[in-house]
């Protein structure tokens, strides 16, 4: 009699433990479709993907420099976002354009409103940077028609409401003369001198020996470009300490 209940007993425990490992053998059978199948997914993606950033790569190439692009400064005061200056660069111009205050109002405008992308129509890109970029790239200081600047000195002409005012304070402090005479000699308007400063910031992040400062500024967002495509995107995936080493490559 005991042996018949032990019988029973050993076979009881071995159809449960077989009915619980068909469970679990059909649950990692489950789990191992799904994982093949995200595989699957993951590297036909990163195939798709990387194509598109080489299509996008050689885009960026072919046609940077042969359509207009446009750049502003921004600066952001709480939930504020003011726009400081812009610039245009076109095949046809020599250097940079300057952007009056229409234009960067009504750009301003499209950029809190999240249609900045509206104006891509016109320019193969726009780059909005951020002012605080300003102090994380490495700017020298502008030597230019007897005129030094430092970069704390860029910064507080960008972010002046009267640029003229402020660029003839500086320059009057460091020359010994007033600032009405200094002022004589300004005939830039203030869209015009803050256009040029920012167009000084770009030859200097542009600059093919300067792409890393470049990318980092694009992978913190303290530029951001319009429309962002696949290269772009593809930067801010890139952990800042392999940026120095890919760019070797």
């Amino acid at each position: 009699m005991v042996e018949l209940i032990l019988t029973f007993i050993v076979m009881a425990i071995a159809f449960i433990i077989l009915f619980w490992l068909k469970k679990t053998l059909f649950i990692f059978g489950f789990f191992f479709k799904l994982f093949t199948l995200a595989m699957i997914i993951f590297i036909a993606g990163s195939v798709l993907f990387g194509y598109l950033i080489i299509k996008d790569a050689n885009d960026f190439r072919n046609n940077f420099l042969n359509n207009t692009n446009m750049f502003v400064v921004k600066n952001s005061v709480g939930a504020t976002e003011s726009f400081l200056a812009g610039a245009t660069l076109s095949p046809k111009a020599e250097g940079f354009g300057s952007m009056d205050s229409e234009k960067l109002s009504t750009v301003e405008k499209l950029y809190n409103e999240g249609n900045l992308e509206i104006l891509n129509s016109e320019y193969y890109k726009i780059f909005v940077i951020d002012i605080k970029s300003f102090d994380e790239v490495e700017l020298y200081d502008i030597s230019d028609q007897n005129v030094e600047l430092t970069r704390e000195e860029i910064k507080s002409v960008m972010l002046s409401d009267d640029a003229r005012e402020e660029l003839a304070d500086i320059i009057a402090e460091k020359r010994g003369e007033t600032a009405d005479e200094v002022m004589e000699d300004l005939a830039s308007t203030n869209e015009e001198i803050k256009s040029y400063l920012l167009s000084y910031y770009l030859t200097t992040v542009f600059n093919p020996e300067n792409i890393v400062e470049f990318l980092e500024q694009l992978k913190n967002e303290n530029i951001q470009v319009y429309k962002e495509t696949a290269l772009f995107k593809a930067v801010k995936l890139v952990p800042s300490s392999l940026i120095g080493i890919l760019v070797k490559y």
